[in-house]
């Protein structure tokens, strides 16, 4: 074991049980959040504290401005970069996260020959894909080629994103080689996982909890002074759940109570979207936090 990977859905307990390990075995976390790598999006995505980060040091949170694009590809590139100057040290990485691709990345090979523009344009159709799910990255399919949704089925998440690719340039893609299932072992760690997990009323009345926590913190001035600097919708950052939500509400589209209850929702759509994917990592030892 060279590193621990702390993984579950949102709102589980992953920062405090990661915390505890690090300072457990003085270790430093590697954060595997795709928001939390945005600079000026701190409370809707839940980043370490300043008292967090005084007592751990964290890696990878705050690395671009929310109009910049980011791909998979490059955060895999500082991860590992990250990781050997931990191990460098004598310091254990403690990889604390729930952006799937992110994990999964770190744990097998995938081939990022398609980096650069393509890259983050695959990057920013997938992490749609699994923050809203394959129903709403088809439905845009639908209102820019209805032919090309009616023959391709939702759950084809693969055909789906090569043909808004192709929409978005003009021309044929290679496919999707950069996110196919890869399952081949990658070679940069060996961690100890731990999968956390809650009995599913308890997990959904958490969500609830942190988004009345978040809101009373201040996320909807955050979410208007990024509109003030003119970020929307057409960026990657500005769509992660809380902010989308609120963007509405700040353009006429809901009143503030819809605006909350969409997001209480999609986070409980997504921290499912979440399990799914990490239920498939059979190396993983469940944790299950139900009651503390």
């Amino acid at each position: 074991m060279n590193s621990i990977l702390v993984i579950g859905p949102t709102a589980v307990g992953k920062t405090a049980f990661a915390m505890e390990l690090a300072e457990k075995h003085g270790g430093e976390i590697l954060s595997a959040d795709s928001m939390q790598i945005y600079k000026g999006l701190s409370i809707g995505t839940a980043k370490p504290t300043a008292d967090e980060q005084r007592r751990v040091r964290h890696h990878l949170i705050d690395l671009v401005e929310p109009e910049e694009a980011f791909s998979v590809a490059e955060y895999r590139r500082l991860a590992a970069a990250a990781l050997k100057d931990m191990w460098a040290r004598g310091k254990l990485p403690i990889i604390c996260g729930g952006t799937g691709l992110y994990v999964h990345s770190l744990l097998y090979e995938m081939d990022f020959s398609g980096s650069g523009e393509d890259g983050a344009r695959r990057a920013r159709y997938m992490q749609m894909a699994e923050k809203e799910g394959a129903g709403a990255l088809h439905a845009q399919l639908a209102a820019l080629d209805p032919a090309a949704a009616e023959r391709i089925h939702p759950n084809n998440v693969k055909r789906v994103v090569r043909a808004l690719e192709r929409i978005e340039t003009g021309v044929e893609t290679d496919g999707l080689r950069p996110f196919d299932n890869a399952w081949k072992r990658s070679d940069l760690l060996d961690p100890k996982i731990y999968y956390l997990v809650r009995e599913r009323a308890q997990l959904y009345a958490r969500i609830d909890a942190r988004v009345d926590a978040l809101m009373e913190a201040g996320l909807l001035g955050e979410v208007r002074g990024l509109k003030d600097k003119g970020l929307g919708t057409e960026k990657i950052a500005m769509l992660g759940i809380g902010y989308k939500e609120l963007l509405g509400y700040l353009d006429g589209e809901y009143d503030m109570a819809e605006a909350v209850r969409l997001i209480k929702r999609n986070t409980r759509r997504y921290a499912k979207r979440q399990m799914t994917w990490f239920s498939r990592y059979p190396q993983a030892e469940q944790v299950d936090l139900t009651g503390r």
